[in-house]
Formats: C-alpha cells, sequence, structure tokens
C-alpha cells in the first residue's frame, strides 16, 4: 500500500513556496560569490531549485503520521467488512430461498408419485383393450404387473433422503463453519437421488420437475462458489 503526501489544501500541489526558493537562490548566490564564479539565474534555474525541492520534502515523522494513518485503515476495513456482511445477508438469502425451492420440487414429486401406478394401470388396461384382450383388475396376471412396476418406480426412499439432505444443506448455510467440500458432497447426493426419483418414477410430470430441481441445483453450485 502506497502513502500520498498531498501539500495543504490551497496551495499548489507538491510545489514549495517562495521563500524556500528565495532561500536556495540567496545560498547558491553566496556560494558563486565566495568562489567568484559568475552567477545569473534564469527561469530554468528557478525549476530546478523549484523541482530539487519538491523532490526532497520528507514525509511526516512516524508518531505525527501513524495516528492518522491508523484512523484512515480502521475506517476502510471497517467499510470493507461492512460490504461483505451486506453481501455475505445477499448471498445467504439467495441460497436458503433456492433450497426453499428444492423443497418445494421434492414436495411436489411427492404429491405425484402415488398417481404414477394409477396412470401406468390405466395406461396397461387400455393398451389391453386396444389389442383384443378382455382382462379385468381381478385378473392374477394385471395384479402382478402392475405390483412389479409399483415396486420399480417407488421413489419413497429417495424422497425421503433428499428431504434430509436439504436440511443438512440448510444447516450448513446457517451456520458458520466451512461450507465448500461438504456444501459439494451434499449436492452431488441430492443430484443423485433427484436423477433416481427421475428415473425410476418413468413419469413426465415428473420428468419436468427434476429437471427444474436439476437446474436450481446448479445454481446453488454456481452461487456457493462465490463463498469465501
Amino acid at each position: 500500500m502506497a502513502v500520498v503526501v498531498r501539500a495543504p489544501e490551497g496551495r499548489a500541489e507538491g510545489l514549495p513556496d517562495e521563500a524556500s526558493v528565495g532561500r536556495t537562490l540567496d545560498h547558491l548566490g553566496a556560494i558563486a560569490a565566495k568562489r567568484h564564479i559568475p552567477f545569473d539565474p534564469d527561469a530554468a534555474l528557478l525549476w530546478q531549485i523549484a523541482a530539487s525541492l519538491r523532490n526532497s520534502r520528507e514525509l511526516p515523522a512516524a508518531e505525527t503520521a501513524q495516528p492518522a494513518l491508523l484512523a484512515i485503515v480502521d475506517e476502510a476495513l471497517a467499510s470493507f467488512a461492512a460490504m461483505r456482511a451486506r453481501e455475505g445477508a445477499a448471498l445467504l438469502a439467495d441460497l436458503t430461498g433456492r433450497v426453499t425451492l428444492l423443497r418445494q420440487f421434492f414436495a411436489s414429486i411427492a404429491e405425484r408419485a402415488p398417481q404414477v401406478t394409477a396412470v401406468y394401470r390405466e395406461n396397461l388396461l387400455r393398451r389391453l383393450r386396444e389389442a383384443g384382450l378382455t382382462l379385468d383388475l381381478s385378473d392374477e396376471r394385471v395384479l402382478k404387473e402392475i405390483a412389479l412396476f409399483a415396486d420399480r418406480c417407488d421413489i419413497t426412499e429417495e424422497i425421503t433422503r433428499a428431504r434430509s439432505h436439504l436440511d443438512q444443506l440448510d444447516a450448513l448455510l446457517r451456520g458458520d463453519a466451512e461450507i465448500g467440500r461438504k456444501s459439494e458432497f451434499i449436492l452431488q447426493e441430492l443430484g443423485r437421488e433427484v436423477n433416481t426419483s427421475g428415473a425410476k418414477a418413468n413419469d413426465l410430470a415428473i420428468a419436468r420437475l427434476v429437471i427444474e430441481a436439476k437446474n436450481e441445483l446448479e445454481r446453488i453450485r454456481e452461487q456457493i462458489a462465490n463463498v469465501e
């Protein structure tokens, strides 16, 4: 960090006063007279004297400058801390809002999941009728097929784990611990649950919710990259 010394307000910045230039000029003239050297000062010499005096100006003593410098540094640090606090609060609000959105996506997926088996059953019976087969819901083959499908598309465990991961992420964001690696692990687990839910459910409505959830996870990952 550089410390810049400026002339007091109202004076030409960096230029010595007339008295200082005059004393130097008189001193040079006396030296020249003592040695019998012709001395005929001109504008160029005046400028050289002024420049020399300007460049030779000394910084204030450390004891004098320290209080003012410390006050300026304290003010700058306080301003910086306040700015970072505002940025942190805004970032936390954004991240917690996105966690809330993810909760809503998983709530919608959980609400839709029980309907998937019913839709599959209706589609299965419709395809059987279109194929000219007359089977009713009490037929053992139909019941077995529906039961197998219901087991394959059950995402109860995925939803439960996802909600647990969201609770962990929310607690991590609101805590004081370092969040980088932990948040990355939680986001990876959430991504796994999202993908598995979409693959197992085999439902268009859930697939759309999965896409939205994955987009939100990516936005959270990008925002957390800005956290220090």
